[in-house]
């Protein structure tokens, strides 16, 4: 399944014929005997795609079409072939309930711990939106904070537009770089910056299509840098990035290793190509 999704996800061609050797070799391969028929594999191929919401819906579109062609061309076989008991997949079942047994025991001893992380979490529905609504030294912190950084950017010639105004755009800056484009969220929260702040920029970064900067004065949650990670390993062209201060100095330093690290990841891929 990982090898006919990454195929897809890459765009290489393939038939309905190359997936049924696929099946064949790893049953070879492995000694067992595969359950599902390649129709019913490129299902839950298709069902994995639909359901990865940070990859971008005209991408999941274009790989729902290949499927769809690819299994136009499925027959199913004139007469089921037979196929002997598999034991491998009966031990599988029994290692993944004991698998899932031993996870229930090991949740409880890190409950604790994941109640707390929640508790330190902000989110813009909650936490730091009530002060900034209530104390008028907060929202002026925060307004600088944001000015301060629109002042560096435009200090490094990289600013292209600070989105002001009533509506809110969801990210406050259009930057460009002679490596591309991004956009950036100014945050100043009193307390570290969690999982659906974090959510929110991902949605508008896919939305966008370019690379997304998350600059944050108070630093961020484990799990929320855990959810950026996981983002940026299936991201193409839209990774978020993370700067973390409260300083010009600190967050002139974090936006130049950004732009340097993916001036440099692209000279490399030009020497490679």
């Amino acid at each position: 399944m990982d090898d006919v999704q990454e195929l897809l996800f890459d765009e290489k061609v393939i038939a309905i014929e190359d997936i049924d050797s696929f099946i064949r070799g790893k049953e070879l391969k492995r000694g067992i005997s595969y359950p599902y028929t390649s129709d019913e594999l490129l299902l839950q191929v298709q069902e994995r795609f639909m359901g990865n919401k940070f990859i971008p819906i005209e991408k999941r579109q274009a790989i729902l079409t290949s499927i769809k062609e690819i299994r136009a061309s499925y027959s199913p076989p004139e007469i089921p072939v037979g196929k002997p008991f598999d034991w491998a997949s009966i031990l599988s079942w029994v290692s993944s309930a004991l698998g899932v047994l031993i996870g229930v025991i090991g949740a409880a001893s890190i409950f604790k711990k994941i109640k707390i992380d929640k508790e330190t979490e902000v989110d813009i529905a909650s936490g730091d939106m009530v002060i900034n609504s209530r104390h008028s030294e907060a929202v002026s912190e925060a307004y600088e904070f944001e000015k301060m950084v629109g002042g560096v950017l435009k200090t490094m010639g990289v600013l292209v537009k600070a989105q002001n105004g009533a509506y809110d755009f969801g990210y406050d800056f259009d930057v460009k770089t002679d490596e591309g484009e991004y956009i950036i969220e100014v945050k100043r929260y009193r307390r570290m910056l969690g999982i659906g702040t974090a959510r929110e920029f991902m949605y508008k970064v896919n939305e966008t299509g370019k690379a997304g900067i998350l600059v944050v004065s108070s630093g961020v949650t484990q799990r929320t840098k855990n959810l950026i990670e996981q983002h940026n390993k299936i991201a193409e062209n839209n990774k978020v990035f993370l700067v973390v201060g409260d300083s010009k100095s600190k967050i002139e330093s974090g936006l130049n290793e950004i732009f340097k690290g993916n001036a440099s990841n692209k000279a490399m891929h030009a020497t490679s190509a």
